[in-house]
Order: C-alpha cells, then structure tokens, then sequence
C-alpha cells in the first residue's frame, strides 16, 4: 500500500491509521521529543482508567470525544 496517498502524515507527529483516536480527540497532547513523538492522554490525570501514554493505535476509547488535541 502508498502509505503517501491513503495514510497522509498529519503535522501533530504520525498519522490517523498509526495514532488512532487519538489523532482527533480532544483529551490527547502530542509530545515531541528528539528521538520520539508520544501521545499523552489528559483524562489520565483525573481517571485511573486511561493510561497516561496509551499503547498506539488506540482503536476504542470510553473517553474519546472528538476535536482538536490539547
């Protein structure tokens, strides 16, 4: 598969297919670091039910509420 044409790299750090929900969820902060970019769930803070750094892609989430990550 072109990974080019059907999975576009979006400029928050990965892609829809490689992040998941995350990707558009409105609790996720992408973290760049130098040798990685991570995605750290905001709800984890406040809910011991989400992971900090959830495991990618995140295919199904009880706390995923569409918009624009922190």
């Amino acid at each position: 598969m072109d990974v080019g044409k059907h999975d576009p790299v979006g400029a928050r750090g990965g892609s829809n297919a490689h992040v998941g929900l995350c990707f558009t969820c409105r609790h996720a902060r992408r973290v760049p670091t130098t040798r990685a970019t991570y995605w750290l769930c905001e709800r984890a803070a406040t809910d011991p039910r989400f992971e900090k750094y959830p495991r990618l892609p995140v295919l199904t989430c009880p706390g995923y509420e569409p918009g624009e990550p922190a």
